[in-house]
């Protein structure tokens, strides 16, 4: 079971190892977590009500209920909005659209090269604004626990120096010819790709094992002088494609 990210909270109350797992356990159980008590919270962690009294001081409430009350009516009041507008779970994300020209089959080998080389180094890439949205890629799978490196370093795809499994690219048209080399590169080492480019035929696309594409509304602008929600709606279906993951991982777990 996946937990809370309460790390901002935690470092900015001091809060213990305990605490945390406290607060964690807390916010899940929101719901009848107040007849639980602060007995019954204390004791199925091994610890004393002093604990959760110290807890519930250090974020700034006078005692556990107030703390529960006011955890109670911050998430409650988020759900309550969320469902008003959206029972959809991507809430301000159109998935139709963003999904319409990506299939189901694409979305499982996606899960699967991240499930298959979790313990592996993974390559991500990007040129001119693209190499922005490849590091938030980067990033978001670090902070998931993947060893990623963004490279924009030939060799390290022809040489493949940390035996890399996977080589994750972005390209609005996806024939940048550095990124069309490396990929040609990767497959040579055995590298699997996966690519985000724009929806008409490209290079980049025939040349991975995974390729998503993103409307792109102005095809013929190569300078990227024009609005153009290419770059977001990657992040977004990223996102999408992450989430998909994760489920798939507590499903495992379960």
């Amino acid at each position: 079971m996946f937990q809370l990210d309460i790390s901002k909270i935690s470092n900015k109350s001091n809060l213990t190892k305990t605490e945390e797992n406290i607060l964690t356990y807390i916010i899940n159980n929101i719901d009848n977590v107040k007849e639980i008590g602060v007995r019954g919270i204390a004791k199925q962690h091994y610890t004393s009500t002093t604990t959760i009294m110290n807890l519930a001081k250090k974020l700034g409430y006078s005692g556990f209920l107030d703390m529960y009350y006011n955890l109670f009516f911050t998430i409650k009041n988020k759900k309550t909005h969320f469902d008003v507008e959206d029972n959809n779970k991507y809430f301000g994300i159109n998935t139709e659209e963003l999904l319409s020209l990506i299939d189901n089959d694409s979305i499982n080998k996606f899960i699967n090269l991240l499930i298959e080389n979790k313990n592996y180094a993974i390559y991500t890439c990007g040129q001119g604004l693209s190499s922005f949205i490849a590091q938030y890629i980067n990033r978001k799978l670090l902070v998931n626990g993947f060893n990623c490196i963004f490279s924009e370093t030939y060799e390290s795809y022809d040489v493949n120096p940390i035996g890399a499994k996977l080589f994750i690219s972005v390209s609005k048209s996806g024939e940048t010819d550095f990124l069309v080399d490396i990929s040609k590169s990767a497959k040579k080492n055995g590298i699997k790709t996966i690519s985000f480019t724009g929806e008409s035929k490209n290079t980049l696309a025939d040349l991975s094992d995974v390729n998503f594409k993103i409307y792109d509304m102005h095809v013929m602008d190569d300078r990227n002088k024009l609005p153009n929600f290419f770059y977001g709606n990657v992040i977004m279906l990223f996102e999408i494609l992450l989430d998909k993951y994760l489920e798939r991982i507590k499903q495992n777990e379960l």
